[in-house]
C-alpha cells in the first residue's frame, strides 16, 4: 500500500521525510554508568536526534563522566564545574551544513533527573533535543530566544511521548520562577 493510499485508508497523516543524519555516539563515562548506556540505545538516541532536526546533519554525541564534563566546561565556558550538556556547533553561517558535537555529562544528568523527580530517559531525551537545537543555531540568551527554543523542545518532546520539561516553571509564580538554562560554549573555529 502506498503512503497516500495508507493515509486515505487510515486517516493517518503523511509523515514528513526524515532529514539525513550521520550520527556517532561515544560512551566514555565508564562502568559506573552502565545503566545509562543500556538506557541510551542507538535506536532511541537516533529517534530523539532525528525528531529535533530541521536539516540534514552530522553529529557526535559523547556521554562523559564528571571529570571530563568539568574540564570541557572550564576550558570552553570558563566555569569550573560539570554541566549537563555542552554543544559545539561548527557551522559558521546558515548555509553551512549542521555539524556539531554534543557532550552530555552522565552524573549531572542523573542528579538533575533525581532532583526534578523525572525519569532518566525523559531527561536524556530533553537534553539531547536541546543540544541538537543548539547545533542548529537556536539559543536562549534572550527571553524571546528562550521562549522560542523552549516551545520547540516542548513540541518535539510531546511528539516523542515525553512530558513538558518546563511544566513546573510554567506553573510557578513568575516572581518565584528561576529557570535553569544551559549555555552553549563558544563555537570552536574550523581548522
Amino acid at each position: 500500500m502506498s503512503e497516500s493510499t495508507r493515509e486515505r485508508a487510515t486517516g493517518a497523516p503523511r509523515r514528513a521525510p526524515a532529514h539525513a543524519l550521520k550520527l556517532t555516539t561515544q560512551f566514555v563515562a565508564g562502568p559506573a554508568f552502565a545503566a545509562h548506556k543500556a538506557l541510551l540505545s542507538r535506536t532511541a538516541v537516533r529517534r530523539w536526534v532525528q525528531a529535533a532536526l530541521l536539516a540534514d546533519a552530522e553529529l557526535t554525541l559523547r556521554f562523559v563522566d564528571a571529570e571530563e564534563g568539568q574540564t570541557l566546561n572550564r576550558g570552553y565556558r570558563g566555569k569550573d564545574y560539570a554541566t549537563n550538556v555542552l554543544t559545539f556547533a561548527y557551522a559558521q553561517d546558515e548555509s553551512d551544513p549542521v555539524t556539531g558535537d554534543i557532550v552530555l555529562c552522565c552524573p549531572v544528568v542523573e542528579r538533575e533527573a533525581s532532583e526534578q523527580g523525572i525519569a532518566l530517559e525523559a531527561h536524556y531525551a530533553h537534553l539531547i533535543v536541546h543540544g541538537v537545537l543548539h547545533a542548529q543555531g537556536y539559543d536562549h540568551e534572550a527571553d524571546d530566544e528562550a521562549q522560542e527554543m523552549e516551545g520547540l523542545e516542548t513540541e518535539i518532546l510531546a511528539g516523542l511521548g515525553y512530558p513538558d520539561p518546563y511544566a513546573s516553571e510554567k506553573s510557578a509564580p513568575a516572581a518565584a520562577a528561576t529557570p535553569v538554562k544551559t549555555k552553549t560554549p563558544a563555537k570552536p573555529r574550523r581548522a
